[in-house]
C-alpha cells in the first residue's frame, strides 16, 4: 500500500480485496485463458463520488492495462482481466474521489435556476482545471465545454446535461491527488489436461 501523504490525510480506503491468498504471501492461482475476478472495498470520507479501476500486466511487462471497476453496491467494487499466457501478474486496485461525476450529480439535484447556473459554472472551472492537464484533442474538447458551461445564462439549456464524449468525459474524470492502491499478484499455470 502507499503511503499516506504527507498531511497524513487519506480520503480513500481500499481493502479486502480478492483473490488473495494469505494477505498477499501467496499468488492466487488460476491458468491461461481464465478470466480473473477482482473485487475489492472502496470507500471515501464524505459524499463524493468515487471511481476505480483494476491495473493488471505480466510481472515482466512495464505497461498496465485498466479497466473501470464497476461498483457492487455497499462499497464493493468488481472488475476483471484475462490470463493470456503463462508467468506471474501483478494487479491493482486504483480508487480516488470522482470531483467531476460528484458535479455531476450534484447537477442533477437542482432545480433552482441560481442554483443551477452557480453550478454550471462550478462545472466549467473543473472542466478548465481537467484541460489543463488533458492534451491535444481532449484538451480542446475540455477547453469548448468549459466556455460552454462559463458562458450559460439558461438555467433550462440542454448544456445542463454537460455532454462530454466519454474520451474527453474521461479526461475530465482525473485521478485527484490523494489516489490510493493497494497491489496483489497470481500465478498462471499451463491448461489442465482433460
Amino acid at each position: 500500500m502507499d503511503a499516506p501523504p504527507a498531511e497524513g490525510r487519506a480520503r480513500v480506503v481500499i481493502e479486502s480485496i480478492t483473490p488473495n491468498v494469505d494477505h498477499g504471501r501467496f499468488a492466487a492461482k488460476r491458468i491461461v485463458g481464465d478470466r480473473v475476478e477482482v473485487e475489492a472495498d472502496c470507500f471515501a470520507d464524505g459524499h463524493d463520488a468515487l471511481a476505480c479501476v483494476l491495473r493488471a500486466r505480466r510481472e515482466d511487462a512495464r505497461a498496465w492495462q485498466e479497466t473501470p471497476m464497476q461498483p457492487l453496491g455497499n462499497d464493493r467494487w468488481q472488475g476483471s482481466f484475462e490470463v493470456i499466457a503463462l508467468g506471474r501478474y501483478r494487479y491493482t486496485v486504483v480508487a480516488w474521489p470522482d470531483r467531476y461525476l460528484t458535479w455531476r450529480r450534484e447537477l442533477e439535484r437542482r432545480d433552482d435556476p441560481a442554483d443551477i447556473l452557480l453550478a454550471l459554472k462550478v462545472g466549467a472551472d473543473l472542466l478548465t482545471d481537467a484541460a489543463r492537464r488533458a492534451a491535444g484533442e481532449d484538451r480542446t474538447r475540455l477547453e469548448a465545454a468549459a466556455r460552454r458551461l462559463a458562458g450559460s445564462r439558461d438555467a433550462a439549456r440542454p448544456s445542463r446535461s454537460s455532454t462530454l464524449s466519454p474520451r474527453a468525459s474521461a479526461a475530465a474524470r482525473g485521478r485527484d491527488a490523494r489516489t490510493r492502491w493497494r497491489s496483489c499478484f497470481a500465478w498462471h499455470r499451463r491448461p489442465r489436461p482433460h
